[in-house]
């Protein structure tokens, strides 16, 4: 076995807000399990894994306002990044969700990509990799 992210754990103030920006994006995602726990605060936090079977998003409530704007200096995580098969129809499928485009990502002969913000103010990037060579498409000098 290779070493991979298996799970990402994103604390925001609607906690539904995030799933269903995530299972509108993903149709192949779904929310494998989920519950709450008294959280060090004192607060009951509600929790979902949001995902396949190898790897999840963890998306809790217990936080507290909105992410900061991904344009300002702050400290933490600006977006998460996922891979997709075709970028046309994650596009597509937040279209028909009401989510509207952030922005487009930088052009490049073997990657394309699109950002979104979620209900909690969380930035996504959605990207398509065009080449089956990783040396293509980690091209950075382009």
């Amino acid at each position: 076995m290779s070493y991979f992210l298996e799970h990402a754990n994103l604390s925001v103030d609607d906690a539904q807000a995030t799933v269903d920006f995530l299972l509108a994006a993903i149709p192949t995602w779904r929310v494998r399990g989920g519950g709450d726990w008294d959280s060090p605060t004192g607060q009951t936090v509600d929790w979902y894994h949001v995902g396949d079977d190898n790897q999840y998003i963890t998306v809790q409530s217990g936080g507290n306002g909105p992410a900061q704007d991904w344009t300002l200096k702050w400290t933490g995580v600006k977006h998460l990044g996922i891979a997709v098969p075709n970028l046309e129809d994650v596009i597509e499928r937040l279209r028909q969700h009401g989510y509207e485009l952030d922005h487009l990502g930088g052009e490049h002969p073997h990657r394309k990509s699109v950002y979104y913000l979620d209900g909690n103010n969380l930035q996504f990037e959605f990207v398509e990799y065009l080449s089956e060579h990783a040396d293509e498409r980690n091209d950075y000098t382009l």
